[in-house]
């Protein structure tokens, strides 16, 4: 796999906490970095993809119709667990 190299300036303590974990990992510094950055951009992923569903949710949300049917539903698979602990 091909990569580019790219100069990053860091202060001295995060660049000390760098170190230690890639002593800990056995990881070099730039495995370190990549996965940091694969970390970053995943998350800003994954708030992306959520702030998506609130916005469709927003746009549509359930019906009344809708919430009836689920609490029904709830209501009636609830009624068939034993809630008791005794054997």
């Amino acid at each position: 796999m091909s990569a580019e190299k790219i100069a990053v300036s860091l202060d001295p303590a995060l660049l000390s906490g760098v170190e230690a974990l890639r002593r800990r990992t056995g990881e070099s510094r730039s495995a370190v970095v990549a996965r940091a950055l694969r970390a970053l951009l995943d998350e800003e992923r994954r708030r992306a993809r959520v702030a998506e569903y609130v916005e469709a949710y927003r746009r549509l949300p359930e019906t009344p119709a809708e919430l009836e049917a689920a609490s029904r539903l709830a209501d009636e698979a609830l009624a068939a667990v034993a809630w008791d602990d005794d054997p």
